[in-house]
């Protein structure tokens, strides 16, 4: 009994911190039409084996999804040069490479903040020039996106 309760703890622990994370988008339409088209998504370009992206992640953007200050934004990754792929803003299929190059996101990581429509609202945001203040530059786009968005 004991050992069972154990798995189940270690699994809603799991299963929870889980869902505090940044999400891998999978279809960018369907993501807008369930949380509104007045919302901004800030978009983590990555690639397997990147270890900006993974410091990104786990330093700026799980904290940001974890703290609930940021429940107004959609959170998301796509990983190019893989076999990721995602439904683009016309429902249509296409690899994650090829819908990074619309965007000229070629680097990793590159953030982008776009509407429901696809457009960039803000400057995309390429490489980690300065890790220590990089969490004040992704509010300061995001405050950028948010006024676009408004007007």
């Amino acid at each position: 009994m004991i050992r069972y309760l154990s798995i189940l703890l270690f699994t809603l622990i799991c299963t929870s911190s889980y869902a505090d994370e940044v999400k891998t988008l999978h279809d960018l339409k369907a993501e807008f039409e369930q949380a509104g088209d007045n919302r901004v998504m800030l978009l983590l370009v990555s690639q397997p084996g990147c270890s900006y992206c993974e410091q990104i992640k786990e330093e700026i953007l799980n904290p940001m999804v974890k703290s609930g200050h940021y429940k107004s934004v959609l959170i998301r990754e796509i990983k190019i040069h893989s076999t990721h792929s995602l439904r683009d803003f016309q429902g249509k299929r296409v690899d994650a490479t090829q819908f990074a190059k619309r965007y000229d996101a070629w680097a990793t990581p590159t953030l982008l903040f776009i509407d429901s429509k696809g457009n960039e609202l803000a400057p995309k945001m390429i490489g980690i020039n300065t890790p220590e203040f990089y969490g004040y530059y992704v509010d300061k786009n995001l405050d950028s996106a948010q006024a676009a968005l408004s007007n």
